[in-house]
């Protein structure tokens, strides 16, 4: 295609060449005789011009039509290129692919022993999780017992202090009946004295006055003074309270 058109510029510049030279002036116009004149085509040059016109005319919409059409061409084969371009791109990813799918094998299988190894670590978890469940309420029932061992040791202190107290206030009420029959004894016996030395003072009047010693029999419906023995003997009461 561009060969023809180089042609046809060439053909129309050697029209053009040519028809300037028919259209010089010759170098002696004066030899040419008047009646030759009327003969002269003063339109050929203007023909000529005009032929020519119309095939550049022709050339330079021949030229715009091919450009147009080598843009669409060039926008063709932009567009095959990248299609073929993304398809390359398509098989070397794919060649990628098949050529990790051995890879890939690999690592699911390396996968697949890594979660047999976490289940199993799972069951030593959750074993060891019912041990420590076991252990912490083996703890809570220790914990229980040394709480109840504490308020059972708390309790029985209480009560030993209590039992002290009641210990204390028995000692001292027992001290006091001892002292208070202690007195009763000596205020008995001082009574009892005073009664004999009375009687003996009555029998010594009666005896001075008579010279006999007079015989006295009352009526008694216990046992008399003399015969009441006061226990002194308090061991087994202070075993009792000291026990």
């Amino acid at each position: 295609m561009f060969g023809n058109l180089r042609s046809k510029f060439q053909t129309v510049q050697d029209g053009i060449s040519a028809s300037l030279r028919g259209l010089s002036i010759v170098e002696n116009p004066k030899v040419k005789k008047i009646s030759n004149i009327d003969e002269v085509n003063y339109n050929a040059g203007a023909d000529v011009l005009h032929h020519f016109q119309l095939q550049w005319n022709e050339l330079h919409e021949l030229a715009e039509e091919n450009a147009m059409k080598a843009h669409e061409v060039d926008a063709l084969i932009g567009g095959v290129y990248d299609k073929l371009n993304k398809q390359c791109n398509s098989i070397i990813i794919l060649n990628g692919a098949l050529a990790a799918i051995p890879k890939i094998n690999n690592a699911i299988q390396n996968l697949m022993d890594q979660i047999g190894t976490l289940e199993e670590a799972f069951e030593e978890v959750e074993a060891a999780l019912f041990r420590l469940e076991d252990l912490n309420e083996t703890l809570e029932l220790q914990n229980s017992q040394l709480d109840h061992r504490f308020q059972l040791a708390l309790y029985k202190e209480k009560k030993l202090t209590e039992l002290d107290s009641v210990r204390g206030k028995l000692a001292n009420d027992h001290s006091e009946r001892v002292l208070q029959q202690e007195l009763k004894h000596q205020k008995l016996l001082k009574e009892r004295q005073e009664t004999f030395d009375e009687v003996f003072k009555g029998e010594l009047e009666s005896y001075k006055a008579t010279g006999v010693v007079p015989k006295l029999s009352s009526p008694q419906k216990g046992p008399a003074l003399e015969e009441i023995i006061l226990e002194d003997d308090y061991a087994d009461f202070d075993e009792f309270l000291n026990g």
